[in-house]
């Protein structure tokens, strides 16, 4: 089974994609340009997911869950940036299951409020490859995907 996690999100969003079955691994991101418009931004990503989907047999999707912020204008954006995953998904009817980063946390890390560093750590070790130059979000893609292959027993 091919699981694909993505970490949303308004500058970077990453992927992650795991099989189950192979144990290969691929993952890389897009990094938006501040200039863009917030439209613009969300149909990127929007695009972006369906050209995963699309390459790859995608099986089931795992997205990271918005978690609450001080600031409304960032917590609403990325839960557009979330439903424009969530849509391209479903376009292909692929079932999507959503994890709040707490819960990635624990299922990775066995601790709830891990930091990325610890995440990317062990999602190195558990996937036996090296993220040196990638951002701290493909790590939390790859976590995201990992969650949902544990909480499914895949």
């Amino acid at each position: 089974m091919l699981i694909l996690g993505i970490d949303p999100g308004s500058s970077i969003t990453a992927y992650g994609l795991i099989d189950t079955k192979t144990k290969n691994v691929k993952y890389d991101y897009i990094k938006l340009k501040k200039s863009l418009s917030k439209e613009d931004k969300i149909y990127k990503i929007f695009l972006y997911t369906k050209e995963i989907i699309e390459n790859n047999s995608v099986e089931s999707v795992a997205v990271e869950d918005s978690f609450y912020s001080v600031n409304i204008q960032s917590s609403m954006l990325l839960s557009e940036v979330r439903a424009a995953v969530i849509i391209a998904s479903k376009e292909k009817n692929i079932d999507i299951y959503q994890y709040l980063p707490r819960q990635v946390k624990q299922a990775v890390c066995g601790y709830g409020a891990a930091t990325k560093e610890q995440i990317k750590f062990i999602v190195e070790k558990t996937l036996k490859i090296d993220l040196k130059n990638q951002p701290l979000d493909v790590s939390d893609a790859l976590g995201v995907a990992l969650t949902h292959i544990y909480t499914l027993k895949l």
